[in-house]
């Protein structure tokens, strides 16, 4: 086309598309969870041990007496760490330790929140190191 020809539709009509109901794209969590191995549910396992282990070497909760409180941070920052690290679905994780997807859920929100924190944050980076190493040595894919 020379710039000074203009541009012409065509003279025919193009058929009108049928219109589509909009649905929103399934997210990553959203898809059916496959059968919790035993192995996923080990490394889980393997995983909230290591958190609790760090959380008491380094004192970061040093001012909170052991109790409910402070099981259910080690749970959450674990949980946060097998989603993350492992990209394991939420549902997955759920199962690993025995709670409902909607709990994994806002763990991971809560351990995102406090990772404005730098101490906070560089603790959660150590654990999800610690986490992909174990997941090396156990040498497969599991």
């Amino acid at each position: 086309m020379t710039p000074d020809e203009t541009f012409s539709p065509p003279s025919q009509t193009l058929p009108v598309a049928p219109s589509v109901e909009w649905q929103p794209a399934a997210e990553a969590d959203d898809v059916p969870d496959r059968p919790l191995t035993p192995e996923r549910r080990l490394l889980c396992m393997i995983v909230r041990q290591l958190t609790e282990e760090l959380l008491r070497a380094t004192g970061l909760e040093h001012d909170q007496e052991p109790g409910r409180r402070a099981t259910s941070h080690v749970r959450q920052v674990a949980m946060y760490v097998c989603h993350v690290a492992y990209s394991m679905p939420m549902g997955e994780v759920a199962q690993a330790f025995g709670r409902e997807r909607t709990t994994v859920g806002h763990a991971c929100r809560m351990v995102e929140d406090r990772r404005d924190d730098r101490a906070y944050d560089t603790f959660v980076a150590i654990v999800e190191r610690m986490a992909s190493a174990v997941h090396l040595i156990a040498g497969k894919r599991i």
